[in-house]
């Protein structure tokens, strides 16, 4: 832990033997220009900010992976709704809401948000749950090429 000492940063551990700053080579004290701004380090999510499955869906819409849904604290009986928008399905727990999570803990997307985002049998989907906000996150394979794609042609450019 260092604490700041005028132009002089004191580390918590000892110094050289005889307490003069500098008097060896593997000293514990190290100089600060004094006015500098220290840099800010980009803050980066959690591990457990987000959880990520790809997983499939069934000829009646039910999501196969629970974990994203665990993850969030959502179980058998939650109310939630869903928006679709531009391939992307945004799910949030809801008191009152229009769809549960069914009996087995599955979310199981309505026939009307599946034509909406041309969501079929099989298809796989990229689900994230972000419990830090208590919303589920559900993108298409479609949706994810074109993100890819604007990304790379943004990089390449």
């Amino acid at each position: 832990m260092l604490h700041e000492q005028g132009e002089i940063a004191v580390s918590a551990s000892k110094g050289p033997e005889d307490g003069q700053v500098g008097a060896g080579p593997h000293d514990h004290y190290s100089l600060i220009a004094r006015g500098l701004p220290l840099p800010r380090l980009a803050r980066t999510l959690k591990p457990q900010a987000v959880h990520c499955a790809v997983t499939s869906v069934d000829v009646n819409g039910r999501l196969a992976d629970r974990r994203p849904l665990q993850a969030l604290g959502w179980f058998a009986g939650r109310p939630v709704d869903l928006v679709a928008r531009d391939n992307v399905i945004t799910v949030t727990a809801r008191r009152g809401g229009r769809w549960t999570i069914n009996r087995q803990g599955h979310l199981v997307l309505p026939s009307s948000v599946r034509r909406s985002c041309g969501v079929e049998r099989g298809h796989r989907l990229l689900v994230l749950a972000y419990p830090d906000h208590s919303v589920l996150l559900v993108y298409t394979m479609g949706a994810l090429e074109l993100m890819v794609s604007r990304y790379g042609v943004r990089e390449a450019a």
